[in-house]
């Protein structure tokens, strides 16, 4: 299980190096992805819902037409842990 710890601000940003798109917002990380259907974006959903409940950490999602926003923060350390890089990852796979 990944560590809940809130990371310093250069370990963040050595973290989102990795990870194509994602951003930092305050004390959270932040990705748009784009689909080329509505339903592709619900079944992005259905797999991020999946890899949260395995991860035991679970994201603020916003679905739209062909868009889904997702949010991650660790809200027990008050900003940004591991927890939300590796997650960050697993998604990234599902898109």
């Amino acid at each position: 299980m990944a560590d809940d710890t809130k990371l310093s601000d250069e370990a963040i940003s050595a973290g989102l190096a990795g990870l194509a798109g994602w951003e930092r917002e305050g004390d959270a990380i932040t990705k748009t992805y784009a689909f080329g259907a509505y339903m592709d974006g619900i079944a992005f959903v259905n797999g991020t819902a999946e890899a949260a409940e395995t991860a035991d950490h679970h994201p603020d999602m916003t679905v739209g037409y062909k868009r889904v926003t997702i949010t991650l923060t660790t809200h027990s350390s008050g900003g940004i842990s591991q927890k939300d890089l590796d997650l960050a990852a697993a998604l990234e796979s599902l898109a």
